[in-house]
């Protein structure tokens, strides 16, 4: 059991589609990417969010923590770039919003995406194209409802593709 209660579309489907209605079910969906990501062994996996501001790209993180075993408060890097949080499998949790492409060597981003851990990026399209050729993408936008929340999942490269079949099982297993 996955831990995620959420109401998905195109099961079968690549992008997969997550509909949720409320903070609690986007971090749900968190936790069930966290809780696949710890089953399978996924160091040095990327997560790349994109969305507009209030989407729920940090409380999406802060479910991805919780499936990954790590304790504690999970906050927005928007001011410091990088938090770094240590569980089982630990999260590099990153926040482009303020960056360019060219900011990235001060960042370090090539080294974090080296990393044993899984690396979550909010706001990944300041990143470039090459720089996340191999990752998990989550486009979130707004749905109908005030707290209502599409996110778009899709696979980059093999590895991911296999990650998403493991969630969408996780998801339509409940």
């Amino acid at each position: 059991m996955c831990g995620c209660n959420v109401q998905y579309a195109g099961a079968g489907a690549v992008p997969f589609t997550v509909h949720s209605s409320s903070p609690e079910q986007t971090r749900a969906a968190g936790a069930a990417l966290g809780a696949v990501l710890r089953r399978i062994g996924a160091a040095g996996a990327v997560v790349a969010l994109s969305g507009p501001l209030g989407a729920g790209k940090t409380c999406f993180v802060r479910g991805l923590a919780a499936g990954l075993g790590v304790l504690g408060p999970v906050r927005s890097p928007t001011f410091v770039l990088v938090h770094e949080y240590r569980g089982p499998t630990p999260l590099y949790h990153v926040d482009l919003y303020r960056l360019s492409a060219e900011d990235l060597d001060a960042l370090g981003l090539e080294e974090i995406l080296d990393g044993p851990g899984v690396t979550a990026i909010e706001w990944a399209e300041h990143a470039g194209s090459s720089l996340l050729d191999e990752s998990l993408w989550i486009q979130m936008a707004y749905g109908e409802g005030d707290e209502d929340r599409v996110l778009c999942f899709t696979a980059r490269g093999a590895r991911y593709r296999d990650m998403l079949r493991e969630l969408v099982t996780c998801v339509s297993s409940e």
